[in-house]
């Protein structure tokens, strides 16, 4: 096994999640939450942060997603993953957290068809805990919905525009009331901040709890980036220390992330090219036509380990709707009355079976040895965190 591994390049291994605590695995996804006197500040500028501890949160350009905007799609291929460093507090009532991330551009919402404002967003499960999957990390899945918490840079420096929302999926996202919730954003010296304050309290988000998963996600103006075109978190953790943290939680979230759970990184290289580059590209295998199942570059980035063990195992329990249905057509096939043909159904990432049910295209693998599916998690848990 340790030849197999040596003969991996060297970024590769060091792409390994491994935590910074092997006793403890959530080490490096945790968020430690400062505990501080009230009243807590929208305001991104408080000088409360500068002594809150920040995690490194990683970001990934969602490629799979495309505009019709050739602009906005050439910026996408060119984009690569940030660093948003997020820090939290909070004083018993309210919940803060800050998002800070690199944008050399200060670009602002105007009366502009083809201007956008840079935007931020944080995402919180409606429902949480041992038992409970987090939801699909693309803005949840019918099963697991998720809380929006959005902002976008407005014409008035002091005023971001924001809103609150829920969503089961790519497109269902619908504006509700999620607690008494205040904004702020600042752009400064190349960086932007942007602080999310809600109370703990909230009807139908309770987030009183030692260990609370939250994801976030970025939008470059400058880029033309808008909708599900972003750069965005995989689910992290936010420890409320003066809350219990559940135990039996915290093993669930980290199944997949402890030695004794990782696989073989270079069984698991050789697995996932052979069996999955016919569909998804993979950063050193491109040779899928790009949109006909989930581009893999940057999985490791988004995705949990708990998350690709299901997809692989049973891929239909949680599925992803292909966000471009009308991008290709099958000109073959009579052209409809709306004189355009039917899209094509070879880019379609599901099928409705005859009892309705929708049933993911990427057939189950339910049957591969435990070591090769613990090796193909280990290793499509590198991608995207090479340079």
């Amino acid at each position: 096994m340790r030849a197999h591994v040596l003969a991996l390049p060297v970024a590769l291994l060091a792409a390994l999640p491994v935590a910074a605590s092997d006793a403890d695995p959530l080490a490096g996804e945790t968020v430690s939450v400062a505990d501080v006197a009230g009243p807590l500040s929208a305001d991104p500028a408080a000088p409360l942060w500068e002594s809150v501890p920040a995690l490194d949160v990683l970001s990934a350009p969602q490629r799979t997603l495309r505009l019709d905007d050739a602009k906005a799609n050439q910026a996408l291929a060119a984009a690569a993953p940030l660093t948003v460093k997020v820090r939290a507090a909070t004083d018993g009532k309210d919940l803060a957290v800050l998002l800070d991330w690199p944008d050399p551009t200060e670009d602002r919402a105007r009366d502009a068809t083809d201007a956008y404002g840079d935007s931020a967003a944080l995402q919180l499960p409606q429902r949480f805990g041992a038992g409970q999957r987090l939801p699909y990390v693309g803005m949840g899945d019918p099963a697991q919905p998720v809380v929006l918490y959005l902002q976008r840079a407005g014409p008035d420096a002091g005023h971001p525009i924001s809103r609150t929302a829920v969503a089961a999926g790519f497109g269902s996202t619908t504006r509700a009331e999620a607690g008494d919730a205040r904004f702020g954003m600042r752009w400064a010296g190349g960086r932007w901040r942007a602080v999310f304050l809600r109370p703990i309290a909230a009807p139908g988000t309770d987030l009183a709890r030692g260990l609370l998963p939250f994801a976030v996600a970025v939008w470059d103006g400058a880029r033309s980036e808008r909708g599900g075109n972003k750069a965005l978190s995989g689910w992290k953790l936010l420890r409320l220390a003066r809350f219990p943290a559940d135990a039996a939680y915290g093993a669930e979230l980290s199944a997949g992330r402890r030695p004794e759970d990782r696989g073989d990184l270079a069984r698991g290289r050789q697995l996932v090219q052979g069996m999955c580059s016919g569909c998804h590209l993979l950063p050193d295998r491109k040779v899928a036509r790009p949109g006909i199942a989930p581009d893999l570059s940057e999985i490791g980035i988004i995705a949990t380990p708990a998350y690709l063990r299901e997809s692989i195992v049973s891929p239909s329990a949680i599925v992803v709707p292909g966000p471009n249905p009308a991008q290709h057509q099958d000109r073959s096939k009579p052209v409809a009355i709306t004189s355009a043909w039917p899209r094509s159904e070879a880019f379609a990432w599901s099928r409705v079976d005859a009892s309705g049910k929708v049933i993911s295209k990427m057939p189950p693998y339910a049957s591969l040895p435990p070591a090769d599916l613990a090796a193909m998690v280990t290793y499509l848990m590198t991608l995207g965190r090479t340079p």
